[in-house]
Order: C-alpha cells, then structure tokens, then sequence
C-alpha cells in the first residue's frame, strides 16, 4: 500500500510582500492578513465532539482536502490557531512600538510571520539608519510566560547574533500572574493583539 505523503504547509503571502515594508505597507499588510482571515475562516468543529473526533479535528490534516484557514494552507486547526496568534502580535506589536517610539515611522520591517524563518534573524527585523534590530514574537498563556520567556532569551545569548535582539514582542495577557517580576527590559507588551 502506498503512502501519501504530507504536503508542506503552504503561506498565501508571496515571499516578497513582507520584505522592507514600509509603515504604510504595514498597515496594508494587516488588512490583507485580516482578509484572509475572514475569507478563510476556521472550519466549524464536529458535531458530537468525542474526543476521537476532537483530536482529529484539531491536530489532523485531511490530505484529500487541503484546507486554508486564515493565510495559511494545508495546515492542522491547532497550529493554525497557534501562528495566526504569533502573527498578529507581530503585526500590531510592530504598530504599536512605531506609535510609542515614533522615530520608527520612517523605519523599513522585514516580517516572518508563520512558516519564514532566516538563520540569524527573529521573527522581524527593523531596518533603521542602515541598522537591522531583530525582534522575537509570541503568543503565550499566562502559565507559561516565564518559560517561553528564558527560552527565547537564551536562544539568543547562546546564538552569534545575541547583540542584534532588541525587542520581544508578548501578547499583554500573559502578564496576568507576573507580579512583581523583573522582566526583561526588550519586553514589549502588546495589548490587543487580536484586533483589526
């Protein structure tokens, strides 16, 4: 019996759209990603919802029928719903340190949202007075903040490239058990991260 392979998870951005924008073609970029959002939703879940079926749904491709959810396709609903999250701390993380630090408006950002990812780069890149200032993004529940937090950080220091990491972008909620922690000063929250 022959077995049929797994396709690659397809990205409906082409290679080049993300590539030193600058802040207008930011903004465009987040209503395009939006749009594909909302032309290509999540598929409604089972109706009996047993588990069986549950996990099916959520951690299982159909490989006869290779579905788009948001811009992504011939992904699985969990890791969909995993980096469209990502993304958009990306993107309205980037907005937002641009509205705060407004030196940033004449910047140029390379994204690599979902499935791009270049050695030595984070998940974006500020490109500002022929500098590069590279940015780690995520999306994480409050329970494993602290986790994914050292994770990153130490990924960095171990890297060649650990001076270039200026800024970790944090969806705002996961802060909700922090305390009074010391957090690391490149942390950016970023508050609303899921709206257009």
């Amino acid at each position: 019996m022959k077995t049929k392979l797994m396709q690659k998870v397809d990205y409906l951005f082409a290679p080049n759209d993300l590539i030193r924008i600058d802040y207008e073609m930011l903004q465009i970029s987040k209503q395009r990603y939006f749009g594909f959002l909302d032309d290509n939703p999540f598929p409604k879940p089972p109706d009996t919802g047993t588990y069986f079926e549950m996990i099916n749904y959520l951690k299982r491709k159909d490989t006869n029928n290779p579905q788009k959810i948001g811009p992504y396709q011939n992904i699985t609903i969990f890791e969909a719903a995993n980096r469209i999250a990502s993304d958009l701390v990306i993107i309205n993380g980037i907005i937002q340190l641009v509205a705060k630090h407004p030196e940033l408006l004449v910047a140029r950002f390379t994204l690599r949202l979902g499935i791009l990812h270049e050695k030595g780069k984070g998940d974006f890149t500020i490109h500002l007075d022929n500098q590069d200032f590279e940015g780690e993004a995520f999306n994480v529940a409050p329970s494993f903040l602290k986790v994914k937090l050292r994770n990153t950080t130490s990924k960095w220091k171990k890297s060649e490239y650990r001076d270039q990491l200026m800024y970790i972008l944090v969806n705002d909620e996961a802060f909700n058990f922090i305390g009074k922690a010391k957090i690391d000063d490149r942390v950016f929250r970023v508050k609303n991260w899921e709206l257009k």
